[in-house]
């Protein structure tokens, strides 16, 4: 039996009331279509986009990888993303890429400026990819982190990345830290629209703390120096982060950073 917490029942009556989980009247006669399907294979009774958001029903992912594709909203794309990954389908990394890709170039991937950032859809593609861990679509990913906004929606993804200790992944963490190439243009930032939202400061910051956690999987004597400067920062947030950083390095330089340091310093 399912249990409906009051937080379900509150988003069911915002979806009825076209507060919440809001779709066309198009999307919804294939929303319908999905949810027979899937009441049908599980035996549930299911009615609302915001149940299938709220329950992990397994072997459910197959059919709405059937379905997902044809929605128009990159919402209602998002809250399904989850149960495709929870199944682990068959080449679920790449239709996970394939639907990130097209929310990219749609209308939802930068909010205008009365509206709130589409973190409900870029959440979710950055905690698919974090757990699927697509090695094979490395290229793919790389290319996605060279864009300051896709690396600030895909904070997680970037860290994986960096866990991989992808040479060029190094070289892009180093440039969001120093900051100077995160620019309007770079972020599709465009004032004179109204379109501001998330702000660029607040994309450098995060990219700041983005690049200081994936440096800690590069260890060499260039990277200590670069982290090295922002134990300085003004921010104590990024200042703690970088000594965090800093020591992680330093542990794993051990002596070579040490034998370095120390020809430096002759020097």
């Amino acid at each position: 039996m399912m249990i409906y917490s009051k937080t379900l029942i509150d988003n069911i009556n915002n979806e009825k009331a076209g507060i919440d989980y809001i779709y066309s009247t198009t999307d919804k006669a294939i929303l319908n279509e999905l949810i027979r399907d899937i009441n049908e294979f599980a035996s549930t009774d299911f009615h609302y986009l915001a149940e299938l958001d709220a329950f992990d029903i397994k072997g459910t992912g197959q059919i709405i990888a059937r379905y997902i594709t044809r929605f128009n909203s990159e919402s209602i794309k998002g809250y399904l993303i989850p149960q495709i990954v929870s199944d682990r389908i068959e080449d679920c990394d790449k239709l996970v890429l394939q639907l990130y890709l097209h929310f990219k170039e749609s209308e939802e991937y930068i909010s205008p400026s009365d509206a709130p950032a589409p973190a409900h859809i870029y959440v979710r593609y950055d905690n698919a990819l974090k757990t699927l861990k697509p090695k094979r679509l490395k290229e793919e990913l790389i290319k996605l982190a060279c864009y300051p906004r896709d690396a600030f929606y895909l904070p997680f993804t970037m860290r994986m990345l960096a866990s991989w200790k992808i040479p060029e992944i190094k070289e892009v963490l180093i440039s969001y830290l120093d900051g100077s190439k995160i620019t309007s243009d770079a972020v599709s930032l465009e004032q004179e629209k109204g379109i501001f939202y998330p702000s660029i400061e607040s994309i450098k910051r995060e990219l700041k703390f983005t690049a200081l956690d994936g440096l800690k999987y590069y260890p060499t004597y260039e990277t200590i120096e670069i982290v090295k400067q922002h134990t300085l920062n003004s921010d104590q947030d990024i200042k703690m982060v970088a000594k965090k950083t800093l020591k992680i390095l330093e542990k794993k330089c051990g002596s070579e950073f040490d034998f370095q340091n120390s020809i430096s310093i002759i020097k």
